[in-house]
């Protein structure tokens, strides 16, 4: 069963991608797909997240076990594309931006049920796709600025210093 794709980004508008994978694949084997094509990094975690039909996300296909139980999602290895995907129209989210909430969507738009694919085959491709990670990242600046604070902080405030060894002026 071979499901083709299209993603598309809300941050570029004139990104696409159409795409064909066996149904046999997993959903990592999607996600690495898409890093490779997107020229993102593959250290950066990113997460699938199946949408109802008014678009709300239901459930996470994790890379890494977050270690809940009970939780409603499952791991990107674990989780084959026939599990999960089983309409024409149905959509998901791929979230390569976990910290800024930014994602690609991705819809299911044929599936061929008589012949199978070994790997996955990219059929259109128009247009960049959006960056993997803001250069202005408020997250990332917050933590440079404590990082930096904290360097200061190594050997405490100077009037701490001063009380305990006076004045520099007093050898």
């Amino acid at each position: 069963m071979i499901f083709t794709f299209r993603i598309t980004s809300k941050e570029s508008e004139n990104f696409l991608i159409k795409m064909k994978i066996d149904g046999k694949h997993s959903f990592f084997d999607l996600h690495t797909f898409i890093q490779m094509n997107c020229d993102f990094e593959p250290c950066q975690i990113a997460s699938f997240f199946m949408t109802d039909d008014e678009g709300l996300k239901t459930a996470e296909i994790s890379m890494m076990d977050a270690g809940f139980d009970g939780g409603a999602y499952l791991l990107m290895q674990n989780a084959k594309l026939t599990d999960l995907i089983k309409e024409k129209g149905q959509k998901l989210y791929y979230t390569f931006d976990l910290s800024e909430d930014r994602s690609l969507l991705i819809e299911l738009i044929d599936i061929d049920m008589g012949t199978k694919l070994k790997e996955p085959l990219v059929t259109a491709m128009e247009g960049d796709a959006p960056v993997q990670v803001l250069s202005g990242n408020s997250n990332n600046s917050i933590a440079k600025k404590f990082q930096e604070e904290e360097v200061f902080m190594d050997f405490g405030i100077l009037d701490d210093y001063n009380e305990l060894f006076g004045e520099m002026e007093d050898f």
